[in-house]
Formats: C-alpha cells, sequence, structure tokens
C-alpha cells in the first residue's frame, strides 16, 4: 500500500496530466452535447406546437364554416360535423387545463392533446415545454392568446347547442343566428392571427438564440483548441530548447560537451581562427572518488568548471570531454603566449586547493598541447595529436605540458598503442570481439577426455585480428581484466548452452586464458565464483591457463587464487613452460595439473637436441610430480611422432587442428545421439 502523502506511481500521474489537459475539451463536446440534445429537444417539441396550433386554427374554422352551413340548409348533418371540428380546440383547452392544476395532470393533458389531434410521439414534447417554459416571454403570451381565443369556443358551443334545441326554424332565427356568428367569428380570427404570431415569434426567437449558443460553444472549442495547441507548442520550444542545450553540455558542469567542443574546433580549423588545442587530464582524480566517493569528484569537477574559464580568459573555450578529461580551445594570440596559458593552468590547478569533508586533496593535471597550423589539416588529427600529447606528459610522470610534435618517434609508438586502446574499449562496449577454440588432442593413454583451449580474436572493420596483435596494448593500458572477464562470461555462456544441448554427461575440458593482472585482482575470484553460480557451468569442466611469467611475478597471490579455484574443482595449466629461467624452481609450489611447453621448444626439437632435450626434461618432470604435459605449436606429423616417442600426453597445433568458432554446436549433440 503507498504510503499517504508518498509520491504516485507513474501510470496514475500520467492519468491525471492526461486529465489535466484534457477535461477543458472534455467539458466543451459534453456542453455542447448538452446542448443539441436540448436544441433537439427545445425545436421539436415547438413544432410539435405550431403543428397543434394549426389543427386548432383549423378546427375554430371548420367549426364556424358548419354552423354557416347548418343556418343556411338546418340540415342536422352540418351540426354534427360542426361538433366534431369543434372538439379539436376543446381537447386542447382541456389538456391546457390539466396542465395548469396543481398538480398538473400528465395523463389527463396527454387524452387532451390526442382529442386536439396531435401525434401521440408528439405530445410528451408538447407537455415537457409546457410544464419548464410557460414561463418564457414569447411562450407566456402565446399562451394568453390561446386562452383569450378560446372564449369564443363556448360561445359556438352555446349557439349550436341553441339551434338543436329549436324545433322548427323560423328565417328570423336563421339571421339572428348569422348575425351572432359572424360576430363570433370577427373576434375569433384576430385572436387566433396573435396566437399563430406569438408562437411563431417565439419559435423564431428560440431557434436563433439555439443557433448562436451552438456558434458560442463552437467558437469556445475553436479558441480553447488554438489556446492549447499554442501552449503546446509554447511548451515543446521550450523541451526542444532544453534537449538542444542538453545535447550540446555536460550536465553535471554546466561546460561544453564534448560533441559541442568537436565542432567549435571544426570551424576553428576550417577558417583558421584558433591558435592551439588542449587536452587536460586531471592526475589522481581515481584518488578523490575513492577517498570522497562520486560525490567529491563531482564536486572537483564543478569547482574547475567554475574556476578554470577566469584563468584562462575570453579567448579560450572550455569543455568537459568525460571523466576528468578537458578540452580547451585557444582562440587568441600567438602559439607562444598559447603554450604560457597552458603552463599557467597547470601551475593553477596544482595550487588549487581542495577539501572534502576535512579531507585535503591535491589536484594537478597532464596537459597536451597541439599547435592548430596548416599541419593539422582535420579534427580526428587534431584531437588524435591532443590525445597522444596528453597520453605522453601522464608517461613522463604527470603534472606537466606536453606539446605534440609529429616527428617524435616515441609520440608514434605512442600513437599506435593509444590506437589500439580505442580499438579495444570500443570492442569491449560493442562486444566486439569473437571467441574461438582448438583442439586439444590426447597422444597416450593416460591422456583422458576432449579438450580445446578458447581464444579470442577481434572483429573490426570486417578484419580479424589475432590476440598478438592486440593484447600487449591491452596490457600496457591495463585493459587486460576486463578482456578476460569478456572471455570468461561470454565462454561460460557458450558452454552452458552445450551443456543444454547434450543428452549425455558432459566431459570435455575447456581452457580458458587469465593474464596476470587478473589473476592479481582482488575482485575477478569472486567475479568467477559468481560467473559459474549464474551459467550453472560445473567447475570440473574448466581449466584455466596462466603464464609461467605472470604466475612467478606475483607467486603468493597466484598459489592462493590456483588453491581457490582448484577448491571449487577447477583445474589449472601453466602455458609456455619452460621460457622463464625459474620454472622448475618453482613448480613445486605451483599446484597444477598440466604444463604446457613452450612452443619454441616444441618447433625447434627436430633441428635442434637441445630443444628437444627441454621438451624430454619437462614431459619427465611433469610425469614425475602428476603433472600432465601439453606440447604447442605442433604443425607437422613428424613433430607430432616425435612426442608421441617422448610420451607427452597432450599435442595442439595446426597440424592437430586450426581454431574454429567457439559457438553452441548443435552438431556435436547430433553426432553423440546417432553413436
Amino acid at each position: 500500500m503507498q504510503k499517504r502523502g508518498g509520491p504516485l506511481p507513474s501510470d496514475k500521474k500520467s492519468s491525471l496530466r492526461l486529465v489535466a489537459v484534457a477535461w477543458p475539451f472534455i467539458a466543451i463536446i459534453v456542453t455542447q452535447a448538452i446542448l443539441a440534445s436540448f436544441s433537439l429537444q427545445m425545436v421539436t417539441s415547438l413544432r410539435s406546437y405550431v403543428t397543434g396550433e394549426s389543427m386548432w386554427s383549423k378546427g375554430q374554422h371548420d367549426a364556424i364554416y358548419f354552423l354557416n352551413r347548418y343556418i343556411d340548409t338546418t340540415q342536422s348533418s352540418y351540426l354534427e360535423r360542426h361538433r366534431q371540428a369543434l372538439s379539436v380546440p376543446l381537447g386542447d383547452h382541456a389538456a391546457r387545463l390539466a396542465l395548469e392544476a396543481n398538480p398538473p395532470d400528465r395523463v389527463a393533458a396527454a387524452e387532451g392533446f390526442r382529442r386536439g389531434g396531435n401525434h401521440p410521439d408528439d405530445i410528451p414534447g408538447l407537455i415537457w415545454l409546457y410544464e419548464n417554459f410557460s414561463w418564457f416571454s414569447y411562450m407566456s403570451a402565446a399562451i394568453a392568446d390561446w386562452r383569450n381565443a378560446e372564449s369564443t369556443l363556448f360561445e359556438m358551443e352555446e349557439l349550436a347547442d341553441e339551434m338543436a334545441r329549436a324545433a322548427l326554424v323560423q328565417p328570423w332565427q336563421r339571421r339572428e343566428w348569422a348575425v351572432r356568428l359572424d360576430a363570433i367569428n370577427d373576434r375569433v380570427t384576430p385572436l387566433t392571427h396573435a396566437f399563430s404570431n406569438s408562437l411563431g415569434q417565439g419559435t423564431r426567437f428560440v431557434q436563433t438564440s439555439l443557433l448562436i449558443a451552438n456558434l458560442a460553444i463552437a467558437a469556445l472549442f475553436v479558441a480553447l483548441t488554438l489556446w492549447r495547441l499554442n501552449s503546446f507548442l509554447k511548451h515543446r520550444r521550450a523541451i526542444e530548447h532544453e534537449l538542444s542545450w542538453r545535447a550540446s553540455h555536460d550536465a553535471l558542469t554546466k561546460l561544453p560537451n564534448r560533441a559541442s567542443f568537436e565542432r567549435e574546433v571544426e570551424k576553428a580549423l576550417a577558417d583558421g581562427s584558433a591558435t592551439a588545442l588542449l587536452f587536460v587530464d586531471l592526475d589522481q582524480f581515481k584518488v578523490v572518488n575513492d577517498s570522497g566517493g562520486h560525490a567529491a569528484g563531482d564536486q572537483l569537477l564543478c569547482v574547475l568548471a567554475e574556476r578554470l574559464p577566469s584563468l584562462l580568459g575570453p579567448g579560450a573555450l572550455l569543455a568537459r570531454l568525460g571523466g576528468d578529461e578537458f578540452g580547451v580551445l585557444l582562440n587568441t594570440g600567438s602559439v607562444d603566449e598559447g603554450l604560457i596559458t597552458a603552463h599557467q593552468l597547470r601551475h593553477a590547478l596544482a595550487a588549487l586547493p581542495f577539501v572534502w569533508n576535512d579531507q585535503h586533496f591535491s589536484v594537478s593535471a597532464s596537459i597536451g598541447f597541439v599547435r592548430l597550423d596548416r599541419s593539422v589539416g582535420s579534427l580526428a588529427t587534431a584531437l588524435r595529436a591532443a590525445d597522444i600529447a596528453c597520453y605522453m606528459a601522464k608517461e613522463k610522470g604527470r603534472n606537466r605540458v606536453h606539446v605534440y610534435s609529429p616527428d617524435d618517434a616515441e609520440q608514434a609508438e605512442m600513437a599506435g598503442n593509444i590506437g589500439w586502446v580505442q580499438r579495444l574499449q570500443r570492442a569491449l562496449d560493442g562486444d566486439s570481439f569473437v571467441l574461438y577454440a582448438q583442439e586439444i588432442v590426447p597422444l597416450g593413454p593416460k591422456a583422458e577426455g576432449e579438450h580445446c583451449e578458447i581464444l579470442v580474436r577481434l572483429a573490426d572493420q570486417g578484419e580479424l585480428i589475432g590476440p598478438g596483435r592486440f593484447i600487449p596494448a591491452a596490457e600496457r593500458f591495463g585493459l587486460m581484466p576486463q578482456l578476460d572477464r569478456w572471455v570468461v562470461r561470454h565462454a561460460l555462456a557458450v558452454i552452458a548452452d552445450r551443456i543444454a544441448l547434450d543428452p549425455l554427461p558432459h566431459r570435455r575440458t575447456y581452457a580458458i586464458n587469465l593474464s596476470g593482472p587478473a589473476v592479481g585482482d582482488e575482485s575477478f575470484l569472486p567475479f568467477l565464483k559468481a560467473e559459474f553460480a549464474a551459467t550453472g557451468v560445473p567447475p570440473q569442466l574448466i581449466c584455466f591457463e596462466i603464464t609461467e611469467t605472470s604466475a612467478v611475478a606475483n607467486l603468493e597471490r597466484a598459489a592462493a587464487f590456483i588453491a581457490a579455484l582448484r577448491g571449487i574443482g577447477c583445474k589449472f595449466a601453466l602455458d609456455d613452460f619452460g621460457a622463464g629461467m625459474s620454472s622448475f624452481h618453482y613448480l613445486k609450489r605451483l599446484p597444477v595439473d598440466y604444463l604446457k611447453i613452450d612452443g619454441g621448444f616444441v618447433k625447434g626439437m627436430l633441428r635442434d637436441s637441445t630443444d628437444r632435450a627441454v621438451v624430454e626434461t619437462i614431459n619427465h618432470l611433469g610425469h614425475v610430480t602428476g603433472i600432465r604435459t601439453v606440447a604447442e605449436f605442433v604443425e607437422t606429423a613428424e613433430v607430432l611422432a616425435a612426442l608421441e616417442a617422448i610420451g607427452v600426453d597432450y599435442a595442439q597445433g595446426y597440424f592437430m587442428g586450426i581454431p574454429k568458432p567457439f559457438v553452441v554446436e548443435a552438431d556435436v549433440v547430433l553426432e553423440r545421439l546417432s553413436a
């Protein structure tokens, strides 16, 4: 149950906003509908009265006519027809009296209107209009004329009764009746016209009023629609302005963002208005975040965004490029003055005090400086040069300004590495790596089960790149733990799918390479355990490979890491064994299951007796200590035969099989089912 005063659910808020926007339209539409219904009822009722008045007038005129005919002929049929004609206005008279009674007698009124010749469907409207609008001026006048005209009815009725009682009609009687009937006719004609005119005027007035009311409601609806549309357009323009601002500015610091900054740099390159480009990367920003939390880091960025513009002066554009990186475009002065500004900026940052929760932090920055001259022909070139210069400033000790020079060999090497870093980061973000697997084939009776090593490739711009080209850059710039995580996560996912498709117990061993930084990362072991739990892959199926050099570099940490994972069932292999100088000395301290003989010895064992001796020694050492051996880089049948003769347990290499995409292989399951 929602707490009182708490936030409304999003769907309820949306409903309330919708009601707030729509209620005026709903109100007008309902009003229009009610007015339309009322107008229809009113017009229909008035039409019924006009029709009834016509029959009322006709009844009076017919009654006078038939009396005249009786006077002329004394035929009793005309007297009867007179009474029939007079019953119409008399029925309306009875209906009016029933409606004016207290309380009104609607049943009697309906019967009276029926005798008055009105259609049964019109009678409810006649009663409704009389009851509700008899007070209305035009209606009241029409009713008054109606009453006045009714007085002649009783005179005609009395005259007709007198005629009926006369036994023998004398000529003088007929003359007297004719005079009296003419007098009645003279009085009733103007009264009938007055009744008809009053009713007609009222009908026209009501119709005009209803038309005006409907047009007014329609005009109000149009005005409201235009007003709401104008409000919507204003709101939309405000949103568009806000979105445009957000698209070009950083939400935290309110500085221009990378996209906006790059547009300005591109314009400056086109018109030659800028002097220099600076990339500013804060040193030890991670210390502030780790010690004071992200709130401290955000506050530091906001302080810099507030103070740096005054340090740079009016001829500079400051932008936040992301994280702890800022960009500066200097638009005034010479290159030398721009370089002075860069050094002043570095000194100002170093002297800037920053205190968070009584903790004092020193602030410094590595600054890359690029002259924007003719040698910088494009935006991409300028940004890449500034990035390289900033990296060089960090490589050379931080808290310094490095000026980019296109002829610097050290910078060229750094540029290559930075390029790989960017490609690798894009690949990690976009899942552009792909997994391959190479079979590890058992050679002897002691080698049991299917075995393969999972390898990683980079799919970039239509090219499949081997690890030898990108692993060095990943190691140099600290991306190996991220890459190892990617490989483990995706490899275990594929293995889990394979297990799900395999109807028989899954006994294949999968070897996954781990880097030294991953082994030394305290968060990596919990990550592995979490992935095993999430995928359901039995740890007994996984063999982690670590290189001998990375294991020896941090022996205690490596031994603890291996022991922890072997404790849950994982196996381990020492890769490139024999390449280090202290292999044999450290082997007894590392509890591994496989030794992978360095491929350099395997490839040369047929030509060099020393290489063959090393292979034999490692194989013998492994067997003595209960460790199985794997020979790498097996590329010919002759090398394979030599390894079998020595007694190596497994062989891996292009002769045994090239690496193939590591995917969920349904055909493997089908083969087992058919077997």
